[in-house]
């Protein structure tokens, strides 16, 4: 009998089964990524790499007009970015269409974000799985943020 199998046995036989099945469950990505504090240097990262890409930065204007409308911008998409995978943050910006509605975002726009945004999870080591993961999740804002 395999150990897992053994395990298991001794789990449920003692009445532990919610232990058997928390540990059965995968961590929300959120977690994977390295909780908070991980998502704020990886979106502080990544808006001062938008911030300098000039082939978007020019829809970031608003953002990039004083350290303090910058840092509310990072705070807002950190928070955004947090809800997302799982965590415990409350986004309380606007829906993405609201957002970027008449903008005239492209998709050539759209992918300089996702490069800047590899560029970033490269320089913080993110395993590739949670790479994935999280390009996968945003990956489907794009049909609420391209309105070419």
């Amino acid at each position: 009998m395999k150990l897992t199998t053994v395990f298991a046995t001794i789990l449920i036989a003692a009445g532990l089964t919610p232990l058997l099945s928390a540990a059965d469950e995968p961590k929300p990505l959120y977690d994977r990524l390295g909780g908070q504090s991980a998502v704020a240097a990886v979106v502080g990262d990544l808006v001062d790499r938008i911030l300098a890409d000039t082939r978007v930065n020019g829809w970031f204007a608003h953002a990039g007009s004083t350290p303090e409308a910058t840092a509310a911008y990072k705070a807002t998409l950190a928070d955004f970015v947090c809800q997302s995978t799982g965590g415990p943050c409350e986004y309380k910006g606007r829906d993405m269409t609201t957002a970027h509605e008449g903008r005239a975002v492209t998709s050539d726009a759209f992918g300089a974000v996702v490069d800047d945004l590899i560029a970033t999870l490269a320089k913080f080591n993110v395993p590739q799985q949670e790479q994935d993961d999280l390009l996968q999740l945003l990956g489907g804002l794009k049909p609420a943020i391209v309105q070419e």
